[in-house]
């Protein structure tokens, strides 16, 4: 049976708009069309919380619990805490929806640690606890030489209690930009050990002339605490490249958003590494309470993914507020990746799962489509979560937005 798992919320920040060195730009994105496409899944591999990334003609997913199906169609044992696979495009370059790959391993993608309970596929701990490799955004692709493609994935050490809590909060909801509606809902969590813990950076490289279509990329980790404990997990809320440089987002346990950039060259170099303190780029790591590191509307708080639309010229954010068990997805805007941010609002609401932890993991996939960020669309996904006689099931439900 599966675990009951794969939500870790964070605090929804709704915060004004700071001064910054970039003229603002009014807009707001308008949905004219929602398609759902259907339901991404593997045949034989019942996966949670995937994310996207193009690779080659191919799109590649890292995904969080994975576990096969037993002969009646059901997810059974073992568990593994990460996996990854292909999906193709179609003859008109649509997205296809069927994930295969990586020839029946059952091993973490990303591998555990003898200091994560790595005696079995799950990370389960003796006293019933868990670490849960989980990756919260897809590969960052910083290279492609000589045909070898490289990428990075950051990665939080979460060590999470086996019981699911609940908590009663004030929640944004669906509204123009313009309005704040609330409402009070009690939500179901996975309560952490550690609410900070050490970051670990992994590294994937793939030889694009492989020709073995099932082969996935390699991965290795660089450093198990790249991220101390204690520190700002940045790379793991989101990440972007602009002009050979990597932008890596943050967000530890107090909600707050910040921003770090190092050269895509020196990613495993932590003393090249600058900092977004004060409205300006510093070489001193920021602490996780510190004042001025946050940069307001860069998120509605819950995970989600950047990128940057050449349709629009402008960067973005879509996602999931921070307290929400909801498909409902929110985006927000920006001509620069410190600010000003628009306020994020929500423009699309999908079917909320009937499991407690109905709906999570909303992603965008800007590698899903057909002309890149060049045309007036995105394709989103989310996790969904339903009731079934034996417990629960996980759905990928793919849409296509089309913007007015």
């Amino acid at each position: 049976m599966a675990w009951p798992v794969r939500f870790l919320p964070s605090l929804l920040l709704l915060q004004g708009v700071s001064s910054a060195t970039v003229a603002k730009r009014a807009f707001t994105p308008t949905v004219k069309n929602a398609t759902v496409i259907g339901n991404v899944a593997d045949p034989v591999i019942h996966r949670d919380s995937c994310g996207s990334t193009r690779i080659g003609d191919r799109a590649f997913w890292t995904c969080r619990d994975s576990q096969p199906y037993d002969s009646n169609g059901v997810p059974t044992l073992p568990i593994w805490a990460s996996s990854a696979s292909w999906s193709g495009f179609n003859h008109d370059g649509t997205p296809a929806l069927e994930q295969y790959g990586g020839d029946g391993d059952r091993n973490p993608y990303f591998p555990y640690t003898a200091s994560e309970c790595n005696d079995n596929s799950a990370g389960g701990c003796e006293d019933g606890s868990r670490y849960a490799i989980w990756p919260d955004s897809p590969p960052l692709i910083t290279s492609t030489v000589d045909n070898v493609v490289t990428a990075y994935t950051w990665i939080r050490k979460a060590h999470i209690n086996p019981e699911v809590c609940t908590r009663t909060a004030h929640v944004h909801v669906s509204a123009p930009p313009t309005q704040a509606l609330y409402r009070v809902l009690t939500i179901p969590y996975l309560s952490t050990v550690d609410p900070d813990p050490a970051t670990s950076l992994y590294k994937l490289t793939y030889d694009l002339g492989t020709t073995d279509p099932n082969v996935l990329p390699t991965v290795s980790l660089v450093n198990e605490d790249f991220w101390p404990h204690g520190s700002i997990p940045y790379g793991v809320y989101g990440n972007v490249i602009e002009d050979d440089i990597a932008y890596l987002f943050g967000q530890p346990s107090n909600g707050v958003v910040s921003l770090a950039k190092v050269p895509l060259g020196s990613i495993e170099d932590q003393s090249q590494y600058q900092f977004w303190v004060n409205n300006a780029w510093t070489s001193s790591v920021p602490l996780i309470n510190d004042a001025n590191i946050s940069i307001p509307n860069v998120s509605a708080g819950g995970q989600g993914n950047y990128y940057f639309s050449t349709y629009w010229d402008k960067w973005v954010w879509i996602g999931q507020a921070g307290i929400s068990v909801s498909a409902d997805f929110f985006i927000t805007t920006s001509d620069s990746l410190t600010g000003p941010w628009e306020s994020p609002f929500n423009f699309y609401s999908g079917q909320t799962g009937s499991y407690p932890l109905g709906a999570y993991s909303l992603q965008a996939h800007p590698g899903l489509n057909p002309n890149g960020t060049s045309t007036n669309e995105i394709y989103i996904s989310y996790t969904k979560n339903d009731v079934t006689d034996f417990g629960s099931v996980f759905s990928t439900p793919l849409i296509h937005i089309l913007w007015a």
